[in-house]
């Protein structure tokens, strides 16, 4: 519908931008959820195991998802939403990521990257901010280095600058 339209637009205007759909498995098909998978190299899916698990107005199991985690296993994530609209809450969500993990256990590989390898994987490589670029190339003319920033990671940015405030505080 008109959500995923917006998706669309969104992911084909930015595909230098890494898009999370959250609860993707919520109200959508294993099919349509692998046709964007397909699509959009940019497009990560939050999966609430929660709700496909536990919500009577999930029309899926959780097995139905494992062959589209498999086959893009570098582009899911579990997630809770702290149990939200289930009888028991944050609890019953979690043991959905449980069932889910159970499900995928054969592949210890694939349990390690949806229940955290994934995620952290894209917090580690997002693109350092210009104003952290900025920063850096302001401090260099203070400090006489040279740092190429225009491929760093927001977190290689961060260590670089911690580094060299630490230096700029010392200098007379």
């Amino acid at each position: 519908g008109y959500p995923i339209i917006k998706l669309e637009e969104a992911l084909k205007a930015y595909p230098d931008t890494n898009f999370i759909f959250a609860h993707a498995n919520a109200y959508n098909s294993p099919l349509n959820i692998e046709e964007l998978l397909n699509k959009y190299k940019n497009l990560y899916i939050d999966f609430f195991a929660g709700f496909t698990a536990f919500n009577p107005d999930s029309s899926y199991n959780l097995v139905d998802f494992v062959r589209i985690m498999r086959k893009f296993p570098d582009r899911f994530m579990l997630s809770t939403d702290s149990g939200y609209d289930m009888k028991q809450g944050e609890e019953q969500a979690i043991e959905g990521m449980y069932m889910m993990l159970d499900l995928l256990k054969d592949d210890q590989d694939l349990v390690r990257m949806v229940a955290y390898d994934n995620l952290d994987a894209l917090i580690r490589n997002q693109p350092a901010t210009r104003t952290q670029k900025e920063m850096i190339q302001d401090l260099d003319l203070k400090t006489g280095e040279q740092h190429n920033v225009s491929s760093i990671t927001k977190l290689e940015a961060g260590r670089i600058l911690n580094k060299v405030y630490k230096t700029v505080e010392n200098l007379p």
